[in-house]
């Protein structure tokens, strides 16, 4: 007579209840590393956006402003009509290559996470002015951009742009010349 088999043993069961307690230990990533990612992601957004608005600068010949908002937590790249005695948003959008829409991000928006902020951002000028944008003039120069003549055409000292996730923060930095580093 043959013993048909009705089911597992106790044994097998706590077998391949520890196999996959092991795995899911390893496979499973924990909240630090996803934070991290989230503020790599939005450092390179926010990196590839100076950098984007600079180029646009040099290929178009016109000056581009980037701009940061923290209350509203985004990032916008704007075109600047400087033909008058003052300075003014330009008609025609920048628009964001990815999506063809007018360069605006949400850094609390996919892909960046929803606990993405902006935490702070401020540019200093040659004369000691501070702001929450910096403008690319037609050599891709970084400059303040607003004002009078003179005062908009301030080079850029420095610039810092902070961002956090979770209890995770990056920083962004341009220089005199442009170059956006992230420390």
């Amino acid at each position: 007579m043959s013993r048909r088999s009705h089911g597992y043993t106790l044994a097998e069961m706590l077998a391949v209840c520890a196999v996959l307690s092991i795995a899911a230990a390893v496979a499973l990533p924990s909240a630090q590393p996803v934070a991290e990612f989230r503020a790599d992601t939005a450092a390179g957004e926010v990196v590839l956006a100076l950098r984007f608005a600079r180029e646009e600068a040099l290929r178009t010949g016109e000056w581009r402003r980037f701009g940061c908002e923290v209350q509203q937590n985004r990032i916008s790249i704007v075109g600047l009509d400087t033909s008058g005695t003052n300075v003014q948003d330009s008609d025609v959008a920048v628009l964001h290559p990815g999506n063809r829409a007018a360069y605006v991000v949400a850094m609390n928006a996919a892909p960046l996470g929803s606990n993405v902020s902006l935490a702070a951002c401020s540019f200093t000028f040659a004369d000691g002015a501070t702001a929450s944008t910096v403008a690319f003039d037609e050599a891709g120069n970084p400059v303040r951009g607003t004002g009078s003549a003179t005062a908009r055409a301030q080079g850029l000292a420095a610039g810092t742009i902070l961002l956090g996730a979770g209890n995770v923060t990056r920083a962004i930095a341009v220089d005199v010349t442009g170059r956006v580093t992230t420390f």
